[in-house]
């Protein structure tokens, strides 16, 4: 699977809605793969996890939630992936630029990282990510991390929006 079937299976999944990606609907399209796609797709998603885990993404974050804890800032990255790639290439070249894309302030899509596992365990199949890659999406981030006085400064357009 390559960068542009990822997308296209989570654009899939959007069904044409500018929210981000519907977990069953996820399911439906992975259920009519087969299991190298299925392992292909929860790699990915894995990577991309990981590709999004930046100290700069999360002060964004934290201000789009007014506030954001470890395990919401995981699922705002499953949120983004969920978006599709042109809202995952904003995020990670320019967080600021993500306010018109918060359509609700639930900035989160926690099942939707967990939908390649539930495939792959039904079907009676290893995890998908874990085994395959050397990154964890929850190691510490990438950059510096983020000052809470000063991330409305940081990130104006968000700022304007959210703050």
């Amino acid at each position: 699977m390559n960068d542009e079937q990822f997308w296209g299976l989570v654009d899939q999944a959007r069904a044409g809605s500018s929210e981000s990606a519907d977990p069953e609907q996820l399911r439906k399209i992975l259920d009519k793969l087969g299991d190298d796609d299925v392992m292909a797709f929860g790699q990915m998603f894995y990577e991309k996890l990981c590709d999004l885990n930046d100290w700069r993404l999360w002060g964004a974050g934290y201000l789009i939630a007014g506030g954001m804890s470890d395990d919401s800032f995981h699922y705002f990255r499953s949120w983004i992936i969920g978006k599709g790639k042109r809202v995952f290439e904003i995020a990670v070249n320019n967080p600021d630029e993500l306010g018109p894309f918060v359509d609700n302030p639930e900035v989160e899509n926690e099942l939707l990282e967990y939908v390649a596992v539930e495939v792959a365990k039904k079907r009676r199949m290893d995890d998908p990510r874990r085994d395959r890659s050397d990154r964890f999406p929850d190691d510490l981030p990438t950059g510096e991390p983020f000052q809470e006085d000063a991330v409305a400064a940081a990130f104006p357009k968000l700022a304007a929006l959210f703050g």
